[in-house]
């Protein structure tokens, strides 16, 4: 017993005597919460390691991504929030409650999040789910934006919209956080950088927008155009929707400049209600349906030279037909593996209480199927990995 107990004691004495870099290595292979709820109370140096904003950047690319899926129910005022991971060819789909409030954007594994804590009060705020209930609550919006949301058009394609978009990015050359929010009545952006801003900045947008009527507001049928939470690469480009068949907004997060991004050359009329915007493998992807039975996808390659490129085309042949809705019927709302696979939602056969259709798209195999985890009332979907970063590491 003395024997086996002064062989560990050497093992422990070994690992805590190797170079902090051999560990960085070593530790950040393991996973998130294994680390934070055990490993950093083996040693005060593995406490140490695992605690700097080096080591958390680090886990940040290691770790399994992710999909937060969140059935919202804007009518009961419930939010049912699910993780769902892929292993292999394996699926987990972890159940996470009702609490967690409305995921907006994830960045680097921190999470922007509106909690309605009333009807008059609604607030974001700023957390990592992995290490505990402490958050960062944002101040009030200049604008006065309550971030109310609820349902737009009618069924099958309702779709959940709110007044405004909002997401939480990282500035890589000033390594700050930044939260950036835009309203539907034409206030403009406003920028709040965690750490040394005291109340949101506005940015003004370089093009005049239309408001909409007042009355407008306050009826979602009757708005024509909402403002959704951008799709976001790496935290650092934000982009935006905004209703055409030419171009997008796009933002940088660093010099924080508002820009037209032009949507690809496809050889016709782009029509606005055909496309989607995801994020894949880290760049822009523009989905677009062509027909009902073929769907390309173009990827911005180069964001400042605006270049696109066509990557893939989705045709389903005879045979897949007779099993998978019709193309048109499909919304592209997040890629997994590096961008190999492509997840779409159907909106046909709305019934409440019935199960939602989804299906994944395999670029490698060229294969779409149907996913066969039973999901329901899913209206948003957010890439994640978990990671031990903090809205304050990078500052301390």
């Amino acid at each position: 017993m003395e024997m086996k107990k002064r062989q560990e004691d050497e093992e422990r004495s070994t690992l805590s005597e190797l170079p902090d870099d051999i560990m960085v290595e070593i530790l950040a292979k393991i996973p998130p919460k294994f680390l934070y709820k055990t490993f950093r109370c083996v040693y005060k140096s593995w406490c140490r390691l695992i605690s700097s904003s080096e080591f958390m950047n680090k886990t940040a690319i290691h770790h399994n991504p992710g999909i937060f899926i969140q059935s919202v129910r804007y009518f009961r005022s419930t939010t049912n929030t699910s993780f769902l991971q892929m292993d292999g060819l394996n699926f987990n789909l972890t159940n996470l409650g009702s609490s967690m409030g409305i995921i907006r954007s994830s960045c680097n594994g921190l999470v922007l999040v509106y909690e309605p804590i009333s009807k008059e009060v609604n607030n974001l705020c700023v957390k990592n789910l992995l290490t505990g209930p402490t958050s960062l609550t944002l101040p009030n919006c200049l604008s006065g934006c309550t971030h109310k949301h609820g349902y737009h058009g009618r069924a099958p394609g309702r779709i959940l919209h709110t007044y405004c978009g909002s997401a939480l990015g990282f500035d890589p050359l000033t390594k700050v956080y930044k939260v950036v929010h835009i309203n539907n009545d034409g206030y403009g952006i406003e920028v709040f950088t965690i750490g040394s801003d005291k109340t949101w900045r506005k940015v003004p947008l370089p093009w005049p927008v239309e408001k909409p009527r007042r009355g407008d507001l306050d009826k979602f049928e009757d708005m024509k155009f909402f403002w959704r939470d951008p799709v976001s690469i790496k935290g650092q480009v934000f982009h935006w929707f905004v209703d055409s068949e030419k171009y997008i907004f796009s933002m940088d997060i660093s010099n924080e400049k508002v820009s037209k991004t032009k949507l690809p050359y496809i050889g016709k009329t782009i029509m606005k209600e055909h496309y989607d915007l995801v994020a894949m493998d880290e760049k822009l992807a523009f989905v677009y349906k062509g027909s009902e039975s073929k769907i390309d996808v173009w990827v911005l390659n180069d964001f400042g030279r605006q270049v696109w490129s066509m990557e893939h085309s989705i045709v389903a042949n005879w045979e897949e037909e007779k099993k998978l809705p019709q193309f048109m019927k499909l919304v592209a709302v997040a890629t997994w593996r590096n961008g190999e696979v492509i997840m779409f939602k159907a909106i046909e056969n709305f019934v409440w209480g019935h199960h939602d259709f989804i299906y994944l798209y395999d670029t490698k195999s060229k294969e779409m199927k149907a996913f066969k985890m039973k999901l329901q009332y899913v209206t948003k979907f957010i890439p994640h990995r978990s990671s031990l970063v903090s809205w304050r590491t990078e500052m301390d």
